[in-house]
């Protein structure tokens, strides 16, 4: 079976408000700062996984594969102003945001990845899966000859 669930490492016990219910009622931040969207289709032969990244250039977006783990990770940093009268408006967004994903199934080797109109767009290949396993009789060597005891069943 293949799995393409996101990982999650945490070093604190699970909390109620960690449930999906409470999450979007106390999370205030915009998409960058919780993450990015991500889909992810089986294709028969290949997962497809798309990322909205939008406003990033190509060269601020980092992938890498360790330990099974998928990771994006972007760096952002831009800024607008807007001067009106006395009045000076600036708005700064920038930081360092990733999403990192378990990779069962996937033949890491062969990953590839397109960035275009602000979708990164990963194709990963699946691993041949490995054949089902089937009760076998293992024989009992005699101590004294090193050869199957024909007594023992």
């Amino acid at each position: 079976m293949f799995n393409m669930i996101p990982y999650r490492k945490s070093s604190r016990a699970p909390s109620l408000f960690d449930d999906r219910f409470f999450r979007s009622f106390f999370d205030m931040s915009d998409g960058f700062r919780s993450g990015f969207q991500v889909d992810v289709r089986d294709e028969g032969d290949k997962y497809v996984m798309e990322a909205e990244l939008p406003g990033l250039k190509q060269e601020d977006i980092e992938l890498t594969v360790d330990n099974d783990v998928l990771t994006i990770s972007a760096q952002r940093g831009n800024e607008r102003r807007e001067e009106k009268e006395n009045y000076l408006y600036c708005e700064r967004r920038s930081g360092r945001f990733q999403r990192s994903f378990t990779l069962d199934g996937v033949n890491q080797d062969n990953i590839t990845a397109k960035y275009e109109d602000g979708i990164l767009t990963l194709q990963l290949p699946k691993s041949a899966p490995e054949p089902a396993r089937t009760q076998r009789k293992i024989n009992i060597q005699s101590v004294h000859t090193g050869q199957p005891d024909s007594t023992v069943k």
